[in-house]
């Protein structure tokens, strides 16, 4: 998988392998990034031994962003995941902006 930070969005290209009838396909993935905490000021004491405050609960999985994957080149057989992923690895070096519903601007079709 390689993966690009574009908008407050990771984009990652990836392939799936082949199965049965069904042909490699090539993926991309946009995630939302958390937002960077502040850092502790010093004089803190919950903070200062690398600690979270005992109110935040950093386990929960409305925390974790979803990811938004894309098939691309859907009409294309790709004849191995090789050949998929360079697809994808070419598709994710021609994203140059992701809108903030995570949609990638150039994605292949």
């Amino acid at each position: 998988m390689l993966e690009k930070t574009i908008n407050g969005f990771s984009v990652v290209a990836y392939a799936t392998q082949p199965e049965g009838r069904t042909p490699a396909r090539a993926f991309l993935e946009t995630r939302r990034l958390a937002p960077k905490a502040k850092p502790a000021e010093a004089g803190t004491d919950a903070n200062a031994a690398g600690t979270p405050p005992a109110d935040l609960d950093t386990d929960t999985d409305a925390d974790k962003p979803e990811g938004q994957p894309f098939e691309i080149f859907v009409s294309r057989r790709f004849r191995s995941a090789i050949e998929a992923m360079s697809a994808a690895r070419n598709a994710l070096d021609r994203v140059k902006s992701v809108d903030e519903d995570g949609v990638p601007d150039h994605l292949p079709e």
